[in-house]
């Protein structure tokens, strides 16, 4: 029988580093890794869409995943994000990590293809088949319909966790899915953490920054202490509030800041900027905040 043991925590996204000639950058990255998993994550989660898996090439998405286990080295479980445009090359992906020491994969439905219940059913239950690790279902771009977790979860053992992030729809989903899926692990966001975490999810996925605030507010709250929780990630609210505008290239500059990262960079075209003001409000808010950031 397959691996089914369950994900909870706080396992944030690594994202991806680029230099100034547009190649990733491993030293950013291994000191990326090593902040998260001083922040307290309880696992890292690779090649997911924040980590800008559609703007790298096959080639870089499996040298990716395995410097991110390298650096990892052991100190924290790695899963890794194996979506794609269509169900071969998902596959090819996720048993190319599978083989490197991955902890779990998550994967969004193709973006090409039929996306009616019975081709989404298909494309899990092939990608559980082709690897002996838990599958985590990533709902978000393509919802899935909610009685299909229930069919999927008694098809295959390790199709037993999915990442809930359907957009204005997150927390009744997962209300949802806790009541017809008791066993499930639900994996957020972490945009509401508190409110996820009480309609029962057992863990995020958030970004690269406020990892110290969230994990210190998953601890919290599952230990009984909701105040303290609250206090915690509020502490964070601030911040995830103002990269809102900008997403990961906020985020970036953050860690840039930080002097996690050397560069603010997104590999081209960006698509996003930062101005003056931006620069002034985030220098502003820090500066009240305080660390940890």
């Amino acid at each position: 029988m397959k691996s089914a043991s369950p994900l909870h925590g706080i396992i944030p996204i690594v994202y991806t580093p680029f230099d100034e000639d547009d190649r990733i950058d491993a030293g950013d990255l291994h000191r990326l890794v090593d902040h998260l998993i001083a922040a307290g994550a309880h696992g890292l989660a690779a090649v997911g869409s924040a980590s800008e898996c559609h703007r790298l090439t096959h080639d870089e998405r499996r040298w990716l995943a395995e410097e991110t286990m390298r650096a990892a080295a052991g100190r924290a479980p790695v899963i890794v994000g194996v979506s794609a445009t269509n169900r071969v090359d998902s596959i090819a992906l996720a048993r190319h990590v599978a083989e490197s020491g991955a902890r779990a994969i998550f994967s969004s439905p193709p973006l090409q293809g039929p996306t009616d219940a019975l081709a989404l059913r298909s494309y899990y239950i092939a990608l559980a088949d082709a690897v002996d690790l838990p599958v985590i279902v990533q709902d978000a771009i393509i919802p899935l319909p909610l009685s299909l977790f229930a069919d999927l979860t008694m098809a295959r053992p390790n199709l037993s966790c999915v990442k809930e992030e359907v957009p204005g729809e997150t927390g009744h989903r997962i209300s949802a899915l806790r009541s017809l899926c008791p066993t499930l692990s639900i994996l957020s966001g972490g945009v509401y953490l508190i409110d996820e975490l009480a309609r029962g999810a057992t863990g995020a996925t958030p970004g690269s920054i406020g990892t110290a605030d969230l994990v210190a507010a998953h601890e919290r709250f599952r230990a009984g202490d909701v105040a303290g929780a609250r206090a915690r990630f509020e502490h964070f609210t601030p911040l995830s509030f103002w990269r809102r505008q900008f997403p990961l290239l906020g985020a970036k500059e953050v860690l840039r800041r930080m002097g996690v990262f050397t560069g603010a960079r997104l590999r081209a075209p960006a698509g996003e900027h930062l101005d003056e003001q931006d620069h002034r409000e985030l220098t502003a808010l820090t500066e009240r905040m305080g660390p940890p950031f």
